[in-house]
């Protein structure tokens, strides 16, 4: 919240609208840096800050950010993917079943399974 209230403020302090939408584009661009470089979890609070402030920045301040909120958006999609990838690595889904069963429900059915067998014993 620190770093989303910090590029609101750094964003609000210029008095033109101009200077607003550039002061703006650069922190997207330091922020997309950030996603990209940074370890998992401080990227994506880097990114989650930035996402929410481009999105505040265009609807209650009027500035037409929406190409930075897109690119941070997708930096962060790419960010989840790789984490998911990742875990998936460790974790593999169960892939569809025979009778049609999707990942989801396949999960459900192993926790349902697992709470069962930890009640047992």
């Amino acid at each position: 919240m620190d770093k989303y209230r910090k590029i609101l403020k750094e964003v609000r302090e210029k008095c033109e609208k101009k200077d607003q939408l550039k002061t703006a584009e650069g922190i997207a661009e330091t922020m997309c840096l950030s996603v990209d470089e940074s370890p998992y979890m401080i990227a994506m609070g880097d990114g989650a800050a930035a996402v929410a402030a481009m999105y505040t920045l265009c609807v209650e301040d009027g500035l037409n950010t929406v190409m930075e909120y897109l690119e941070l958006k997708d930096r962060l999609d790419g960010l989840m993917s790789d984490m998911h990838d990742k875990m998936r690595a460790i974790y593999p889904v169960p892939a569809r079943g025979s009778q049609g069963t999707s990942p989801r429900r396949a999960l459900a059915l192993i926790r349902t399974r697992r709470s069962r067998h930890d009640m047992d014993g």
